[in-house]
């Protein structure tokens, strides 16, 4: 039993580079899934600053395992955690917590691999604080790559249903991604969650990224600077492969 351990320990601490699962964007969802029998942990924090004309502001914390179900199925089960302030109150709240699938329409056999890669996300969540709202989210994501340079569209869609309440948006994005060094990514990118009717508002963000893998490890981010009903919207996430 000792043995088995020792061995399952070194074969979790040797290095090993983390291809998958990784975006190179902060706001955008990317392309890459785990194979098969893979795990990772991942952890995004997300910030949005002075949001609407009631200048809240907003810290966000996602966390959660994937798991790669096939070479090209991914699932995910994250949990949110989310602080919020405006004029009128502070809180600080166990927020969600779902399921998610990630199908990557293209092999990832390198052999086989195409410069163009599209990705269908679905996600289910359950509201903790109010226990009969649901929380349905959608990405169609599609990325070129060609050389250094990696471009990404990322068409997302989410609706909140609750008793006798409907919230809906599109949440359109896209960025560029270009290799500076071997493991080094710069570029920049544009987000928006644009409401589709009167029980939320909009806003819009665009500026630079940063991506960065070191063995197992991998790491992006983002800094949006406000062009719609926000100030700042800075965000990251990494990811620890096993």
């Amino acid at each position: 039993m000792r043995i088995a351990l020792l061995i399952l320990l070194a074969a979790c601490l040797l290095p090993r580079t983390a291809f998958a699962g990784r975006s190179f964007y902060g706001w955008l969802y990317g392309t890459e899934v785990l194979p098969e029998r893979g795990v990772e942990l991942q952890t995004w924090i997300l910030e949005a600053n002075d949001k609407y004309g009631t200048h809240s502001k907003e810290s966000s914390i996602w966390w959660g395992p994937l798991v790669g179900v096939t070479d090209q199925l991914e699932l995910s089960l994250p949990i949110e955690l989310e602080w919020t302030t405006d004029a009128m109150r502070t809180r600080y709240t166990f927020r969600r917590f779902g399921v998610e699938l990630h199908y990557r329409l293209a092999s990832p056999d390198p052999a086989e691999s195409a410069a163009f890669v599209p990705l269908v996300r679905l996600a289910a969540k359950r509201d903790v604080s109010v226990r009969d709202a649901v929380r349905f989210e959608g990405d169609l994501v599609s990325s070129y790559e060609t050389g250094p340079v990696h471009a990404l569209v990322d068409l997302g869609f989410v609706a909140d249903i609750a008793p006798g309440v409907r919230h809906t948006e599109v949440r359109p994005a896209g960025g560029v991604s270009i290799r500076v060094t071997g493991d080094l990514r710069v570029g920049a990118e544009l987000y928006s969650e644009l409401s589709l009717d009167s029980h939320g508002e909009s806003w819009a963000a665009v500026g630079p990224n940063l991506a960065w893998t070191h063995g197992r490890f991998w790491f992006s981010g983002a800094f949006g600077i406000g062009v719609y009903h926000i100030r700042t919207a800075p965000r990251v996430m990494w990811g620890i492969a096993f």
